[in-house]
């Protein structure tokens, strides 16, 4: 067992996008990404009103990786140009692959708006390899209820599995490439050990509460990523904590980005915004989406 050692915390940038409050976790500083994960946004908590505007995330497409919506509180109305159509609630996750491209919109539920709640949301994109980035689009919505959860550390510990292979569970996600990703739990004076090869770049994000990871201090709505020189990640936490967790191996591919595409070079943006435009990514009407 070695130790990977921990990089300098990154505090996430808070933002307000049409009221809603958001904090840009990645990329942040002059961290661009933590090969392959590319963004990282934490929106919320925010307490609704009743008969409110909804999310400001309307029709939009995009190409060349995956996007996972974590929902912490409240529910997102998910809609794309595939005709999926779900609301996933509390606890849920929600895992698109954008592939050769989509239009979707991510929106409260007519409830939601009506009534007003809590809502709190975390999105993450994962890059996609060249040789993956054409494939057909997909979507898979996992309600609270489908993620497995394994408890350790006389029950200090609560691990959700997302993606990927955990010590007592697999998590249901079917990405095109292996990611491990979990909700990690931890009430104060709690550990989890957390094996990850040092072949895979490795994060953790403190939605709330205080850790040590590897003995660095994490506080909440920081960004901490491991050098791979180790096997090993040793999370103990001074208060009751919630963190995400994840890891991949890296791309080590050209990296070209624009809004919402993400290719390996221009020319290839350029594709994606005239296929875009030609309609070739399919259609979703702004009235579809409520």
């Amino acid at each position: 067992m070695t130790l990977r050692t921990p990089q300098l915390p990154q505090p996430a940038r808070a933002a307000d996008l049409d009221g809603v409050l958001i904090h840009h976790a990645l990329p942040v500083g002059t961290l661009e990404q933590i090969d392959p994960f590319l963004l990282l946004d934490h929106i919320g908590p925010v307490g609704l009103e009743p008969y409110n505007a909804g999310l400001p995330f309307g029709p939009h497409p995009h190409r060349g990786f995956a996007t996972v919506t974590v929902v912490l509180a409240g529910a997102v109305l998910h809609h794309d140009s595939r005709g999926n159509r779900q609301v996933v609630g509390a606890g849920g996750v929600q895992w698109m692959t954008a592939g050769r491209g989509i239009i979707h919109a991510e929106n409260l539920p007519r409830e939601l708006r009506e009534t007003g709640g809590k809502l709190e949301l975390l999105q993450l994109w994962i890059n996609l390899p060249a040789a993956l980035k054409m494939e057909q689009p997909a979507y898979q919505g996992l309600p609270a209820d489908a993620l497995p959860v394994v408890t350790s550390d006389e029950g200090r510990a609560i691990l959700t599995a997302v993606a990927g292979a955990w010590p007592g569970a697999q998590g249901p996600a079917r990405p095109l490439r292996p990611v491990q990703m979990a909700l990690l739990q931890l009430q104060a004076g709690g550990r989890y050990e957390w094996s990850v090869g040092a072949e895979l770049n490795a994060m953790v994000y403190a939605v709330r509460g205080a850790v040590r990871v590897n003995g660095a201090a994490l506080a909440s709505r920081q960004l901490l990523a491991l050098a791979n020189d180790g096997d090993t990640v040793v999370i103990e936490a001074g208060i009751e904590a919630l963190l995400l967790l994840g890891a991949a191996q890296p791309l080590n591919e050209p990296l070209a980005r624009q809004g919402p595409f993400v290719m390996n070079t221009t020319t290839q943006l350029m594709e994606a915004v005239r296929d875009y435009q030609m309609g070739r990514m399919g259609m979703l009407m702004e009235s579809e989406t409520r």
